[in-house]
């Protein structure tokens, strides 16, 4: 069987990955000169496979009005006559029920497990290396209210997750050394020991690698696809001056998905949801994190990275619906490095320029994994924050449910029509 994935970003490449091992012919397409460069190449880099919370719910749309109000905060939706975005909207909210964050709490934590093989099977079989380290994870948070709803999403995960602890101000910062911030200005948190870390721009590069190893798999570059359509079904992708025809055609563009589909003629509710990175260097030993950390109520991450060069710290953030803008905003980058500036000791000279990158979000937060109304286009796109946490997991249910196998979790989580 011959299947064309479209997109060679993490979701992408771990998707080829399974394909290929499972004896397909693969066919990788994507707009970039390599592998890995979109969402993909700057990410949070937390594997954050036991503490989950969609950005959907009645919390966030209890705060949602003062984050918006906020000038420079960590939310930011740009006015415009967008049908698409509206409709987006409309989903959110019907997904901003504490039944629905019950159900996409299962549906996540359900393949985050399952990606969590997964990763460590590529790891293994590929035999690839990428900076992966169970590191822990501790999310502080600033505000009481925010801290008694993750105090009862830890509750609620008892016992479908790993094992988590609810910290007070003095333990937080008696777990995680590293921080500057004051046990005044938190209200407490919860640490995750058996979170990991690793680099997913360097997992990437280096999947991608060993793709290119084998005769089965062929990679396509700067090249922008565009369906090819005969009695309502997708037969080929118009993909440079090339026209390339397959069995089945896996939808990963990221982003890009949306408009993909909308040129199937169908609505994929997808938004690009915009982040910014920074990977910088602590000024000395003392300054290094033994854990990663998110500040819950700032939307930041800080992942501590251990490269050949040196211990780095990626520090992530931010939530702009503005489109597809993909330009680095110096104002919400300075978000990022101010964020920095007041939690670690690094230096932000170390990284200059910053990056951003586009994430697909889906209304409830979930991916979507399964088929689409269009024969011959499958779909595994809509990952959120969480791409580079479920891709390998995503991979292997698509792999299942595209070649007729027993899927490993309950597929109707993921499907368009749920």
């Amino acid at each position: 069987m011959h299947v064309c994935v479209l997109g060679a970003g993490v979701v992408g490449l771990a998707t080829a990955w399974a394909l290929s091992e499972a004896g397909c012919e693969v066919t990788i397409i994507d707009g970039a000169s390599g592998p890995g460069q979109g969402a993909s190449a700057g990410n949070g880099a937390q594997l954050s496979y036991n503490f989950v919370a969609p950005l959907a719910s009645p919390d966030t749309l209890l705060h949602l009005p003062a984050m918006l109000l906020e000038p420079n905060g960590p939310l930011r939706i740009k006015p415009r006559l967008d049908l698409d975005f509206l409709r987006w909207g409309v989903g959110f909210l019907r997904a901003s029920t504490g039944r629905m964050v019950r159900e996409t709490t299962a549906a996540q934590l359900a393949l985050a497990a399952l990606s969590q093989r997964e990763t460590m099977a590529v790891e293994r079989d590929a035999a690839i290396g990428f900076y992966r380290k169970v590191a822990g994870k501790l999310v502080v948070y600033r505000h009481p209210a925010t801290f008694a709803t993750a105090r009862r999403q830890a509750e609620a995960q008892r016992g479908i997750g790993a094992a988590q602890m609810v910290l007070d101000p003095a333990a937080c910062l008696a777990q995680e050394p590293g921080l500057r911030i004051r046990a005044a200005d938190l209200q407490g948190g919860v640490f995750t020991p058996s979170e990991e870390l690793g680099d997913c721009a360097a997992f990437c590069d280096r999947l991608a690698g060993r793709l290119r190893e084998r005769n089965s798999v062929t990679f396509i570059w700067d090249a922008r696809v565009t369906p090819v359509l005969r009695d309502g079904q997708l037969v080929a992708v118009q993909a440079g001056a090339r026209e390339i025809g397959a069995d089945h055609f896996v939808l990963s563009l990221g982003s890009g998905a949306r408009d993909f589909a909308k040129a199937c003629g169908f609505y994929l509710p997808i938004q690009a949801m915009k982040g910014y990175s920074i990977t910088v260097r602590p000024r000395n030993p003392a300054g290094e994190l033994r854990h990663s950390v998110t500040d819950a109520d700032r939307k930041i991450v800080f992942a501590p990275l251990a490269h050949e060069s040196g211990a780095v710290i990626r520090v992530a953030g931010n939530a702009d619906f503005v489109g597809e803008d993909r330009g680095v905003d110096p104002v919400r980058l300075e978000a990022i490095r101010k964020g920095a500036r007041e939690a670690l000791d690094v230096d932000l000279e170390s990284d200059p320029l910053g990056w951003a990158g586009l994430r697909p979000i889906t209304p409830d937060s979930r991916p979507i994994i399964g088929a689409s109304p269009v024969a011959g286009l499958f779909l595994n796109t809509g990952h959120g924050g969480l791409g580079w946490t479920l891709a390998c997991g995503s991979a292997r249910l698509a792999t299942e449910l595209l070649l007729g196998g027993t899927p490993s979790v309950e597929p109707g989580w993921f499907s368009l029509a749920r």
